[in-house]
């Protein structure tokens, strides 16, 4: 593995539920060994894009990535556009909405918003949704590129509950639906009792920018309900793509 990819790695081990880490933990998590993993928390510091809490001795990410997002959100505003969206879209449909763009290991959610009400699905900011479980993965992989999608496949998948779909015969069944219906809708996959619709949108030629879902506990998600939510979600989908784009 070449240093940057393991540099990569320790930085992908962050997360809204891991957000400081310990050396220790962080060499067991990447899978690097502890000299390994230290050097390399050493460099990243010196850039700013690791700090070490002088209170705990734990690492956290640093301010060195502030700088960048600036940049790529100035050059190309996806997640400002996205939580316009994803607002409207929540306020019309009173249903969890989420986008997210792909990942190495399945998509980020960038922008989300919860309705005002008592029985919703959670979504975290940051969220990974792994591609083999969820709406989003499955209809990304569905619209990706041919290199795109074999790299995809190449990823392990596990079972995240007793519904998730491991086998790579029926995730191509799936995404071969989906690609021809022109989005995708799972139940139970990645969390039980929540069902997602979900389409792609895109900001040039090649593989989808990103995803949009709407999601809902399982037993709401009627064929009547989905038939509301589908047009919601297409006007939501040509919105995004209007405003990256300007066409």
């Amino acid at each position: 593995m070449k240093t940057v990819d393991k540099a990569l790695t320790v930085l992908d081990q962050f997360s809204f539920t891991n957000k400081e880490i310990g050396l220790s933990e962080m060499a067991r998590m990447s899978g690097l060994d502890k000299a390994a993993t230290r050097r390399l928390l050493v460099a990243l510091i010196e850039h700013n894009f690791i700090e070490q809490s002088q209170e705990t001795k734990r690492y956290r990410l640093g301010h060195g990535f502030l700088r960048l997002a600036r940049i790529r959100e100035a050059t190309v505003p996806v997640s400002h556009i996205a939580q316009d969206v994803v607002s409207r879209l929540v306020d019309q449909t009173n249903e969890t909405a989420h986008v997210g763009i792909p990942g190495p290991s399945g998509m980020t959610t960038i922008a989300h918003k919860l309705p005002n009400r008592g029985r919703v699905v959670i979504v975290l900011p940051a969220e990974v949704l792994n591609y083999h479980a969820t709406a989003s993965g499955l209809v990304f992989l569905a619209f990706a590129s041919d290199v795109t999608a074999t790299r995809i496949m190449d990823l392990k998948r596990e079972k995240i509950t007793p519904n998730t779909i491991t086998s790579k015969a029926e995730i191509l069944r799936l995404t071969k639906e989906f690609r021809a219906q022109g989005y995708a809708k799972v139940s139970n996959m990645f969390e039980q009792d929540v069902s997602s619709i979900a389409m792609p949108f895109y900001s040039e030629a090649g593989d989808p920018t990103g995803t949009i879902a709407i999601a809902l506990p399982t037993d709401e998600m009627t064929p009547a309900r989905c038939d509301v939510l589908l047009p919601q979600l297409r006007n939501a989908v040509r919105e995004i793509e209007m405003a990256l784009t300007g066409l």
